[in-house]
């Protein structure tokens, strides 16, 4: 990004903003930065430390005085005595180590009513001028909310900025909210060298705890901004109030240098749900599923199109009570489940298969609880369907089904073996799945399709530490191999090697993640196009691309992300944040298909829910 002469100190942070929004954010630098004034860092208590002797001065105890001036006591008593009357005696001056000042910078925002518009916009720049002023004086930057539970956090991404910004409540800042704070900075093992506190009608304060006071409110007028800085002085600046259109889209977190178009705007409520479950997308990337809270069931959504004036169609899909889901897939537009109560597996919508017994946990390892669901999928041949289970141990087993006339009259399906040790399953294209698997220390890839039988396995390396696969979608699988990533970690680091289709020019390519950062799925959108990586952030809220090399913001959460899925198939990333806000981002069109809050709670269950 080409960024004018005067905003380059600050282009670190500059870069996740749109071009068009520079003239905003280098108008508010400006004027800020000046009356920022220099670093004054509060320095370590204590009694100093002496590190050997110093300096000669004419003052100090006499255990210090020199040896010279004692022999003068013994031979010229009447010397020494001058001496003492005139002040010219020598002593031994201890010298101490140095103590720098506390090197960590702390700003705490007020994040109630009285801030809420333009003032927000204020708190960005100040929160990037003070990530530069740490930076060159090689302190570190931590920033909070006056009303919440102390919590500090860090300015490493964009996501952050969208924290600031998503941080909103009706409560002002009472001085209950800062002697929290107070206490809970004092308890910690690093002391802040400047704290900043920044808002309006803010609570008293004492230069100890509270270097500098930030008081930010709307002119009488309304036309302008007043920003007050109150430490060693006082200093004001008058600040005008941003352009409504650009104010806006900042305001909802749109800044980043690839700026996301919103999702089409639908009317519309989804039904709250639960938290502990990943999104459920369909191959054709139409429809998306998620565990409902309130229910036993799942909640099957369309995704809208772009310019779509009808509500969004929601629908509940109830299973008997008690039933906990194991796996669940979509059939077209069909969502079906495999459910697990006491003894028996029940195949809910999944045409043509009944309940069955469950296996011995040797011939598949059930979970126990609900914490994921298992990978699965559904293959139709028309008059005979396939489900295929992969277990937690590496056991993928299928249950047939009959279809057409002779389904009512079928015998109840069997668990039946497919393979053992294999690392993953998806499907790659049409009522077509691949799966990994591993024997005598190497590396298997196979496809099966619908008439039911295992291609030759494709060699794709050595499976000594390797413990995840990805696969890419590909039309490639119906008669070779279509490519796939495989996981290794080196240092708490991934490591992932793509191993290119048949007949590409690449055969390999390894890409080395930074620390924290985690693939969730491969793609290839046309042949003769690069792998992608679709990545997650350490922040778990920055959704990335990693691509010949270069890695790209995709999007970015408000919110932590708690469970997230990505379709090979359709390309769709479908992400479930905290705030129970489901985000469906289309990895190939680079575009949100949809943006809703999960969250309406049924009449019966709105006494005493936990919304």
């Amino acid at each position: 990004m080409q960024l004018p002469d005067s905003l380059h100190p600050w282009r670190q942070w500059l870069e996740w903003f749109a071009p068009e929004q520079m003239p905003l954010f280098g108008d508010l630098l400006g004027r800020l930065d000046p009356i920022l004034g220099p670093l004054r860092g509060q320095h370590q208590g204590g009694v100093p430390e002496p590190d050997g002797l110093g300096d000669l001065q004419r003052r100090g105890p006499y255990e210090r005085l020199l040896s010279s001036e004692w022999l003068l006591a013994d031979e010229v008593p009447e010397e020494f005595m001058r001496r003492v009357a005139v002040g010219e005696h020598l002593f031994l001056a201890p010298q101490y180590r140095s103590r720098q000042a506390n090197r960590l910078i702390v700003v705490l925002f007020d994040a109630g009513p009285l801030q809420l518009g333009a003032a927000r916009l204020v708190h960005l720049a100040l929160l990037i001028l003070l990530a530069r002023r740490a930076q060159e004086a090689g302190a570190e930057l931590r920033w909070g909310i006056l009303q919440e539970a102390p919590r500090l956090h860090e300015l490493d991404t964009s996501a952050q900025l969208k924290r600031l910004l998503s941080a909103r409540t009706y409560h002002t800042v009472s001085d209950a909210h800062w002697q929290a704070w107070c206490a809970w900075l004092a308890e910690q093992p690093d002391q802040a060298g400047e704290c900043w506190v920044v808002g309006q009608r803010l609570p008293r304060t004492d230069s100890q705890s509270c270097t500098h006071r930030v008081q930010i409110h709307r002119s009488l007028e309304g036309q302008s901004l007043s920003f007050e800085l109150q430490g060693v002085t006082t200093r004001r600046v008058s600040l005008p109030i941003p352009e409504e259109g650009s104010a806006v889209r900042l305001l909802s977190g749109q800044f980043e240098a690839e700026v996301v178009a919103a999702a089409p705007a639908v009317k519309g409520t989804v039904p709250r749900v639960a938290l502990n479950l990943p999104p459920v997308i369909s191959s054709a990337g139409t429809h998306v599923a998620l565990k409902l809270l309130d229910e036993d069931g799942m909640v099957v959504i369309k995704l809208p199109t772009e310019h779509q004036k009808k509500s969004l169609q929601v629908r509940r899909n109830l299973w008997s009570s008690g039933r906990v889901p194991l796996a669940a897939t979509f059939s077209g537009r069909n969502l079906g489940a495999v459910l697990s109560q006491h003894d028996w597996l029940w195949f809910w919508k999944v045409p043509g298969l009944r309940a069955v017994e469950k296996p011995p946990r040797e011939q598949l390892q059930l979970p126990p609880g609900t914490a994921r669901l298992l990978p699965v999928v559904w293959l139709n041949g028309g008059r005979t369907g396939r489900l295929f289970l992969l277990d937690t141990q590496g056991h993928l087993a299928y249950w047939e089904a009959a279809s057409g006339e002779s389904a009512p009259r079928s015998p109840p399906a069997k668990t039946r073996r497919w393979a053992d040790n294999v690392l993953g399953l998806a499907k790659v294209a049409n009522e077509t799945m691949a799966y990994v698997r591993s024997d005598g220390g190497r590396l298997y890839a196979h496809s099966v399709g619908t008439e039911g039988a295992a291609s030759c396995g494709h060699v794709i390396g050595n499976a000594e530490g390797v413990s995840q696969v990805l696969f890419a979608a590909s039309r490639l699988w119906h008669r070779s191999f279509g490519g796939c990533a495989l996981l290794s970690v080196d240092n708490g680091k991934q490591r992932w090697q793509i191993i290119s289709a048949t007949g590409c020019s690449m055969p390999s390519e390894r890409v080395d993640l930074a620390h924290g950062w985690k693939g969730l799925g491969l793609l290839r959108q046309y042949r003769g196009d690069p792998y992608s990586l679709v990545l997650i952030g350490p922040d778990q809220q920055t959704v990335a691309l990693h691509s010949e090399g270069q890695q790209r913001v995709l999007f970015t959460a408000a919110s932590d992300i708690v469970k997230i899925s990505f379709c090979p198939m359709s390309g769709l990333v479908a992400a479930l944040t905290s705030a129970r806000e489901l985000l469906v981002y289309s990895v190939p069109q680079r575009t949100l298909r949809l943006q809703i809050f999960c969250n309406q709670v049924a009449a019966k269950h709105k006494e005493g829910a936990d919304a």
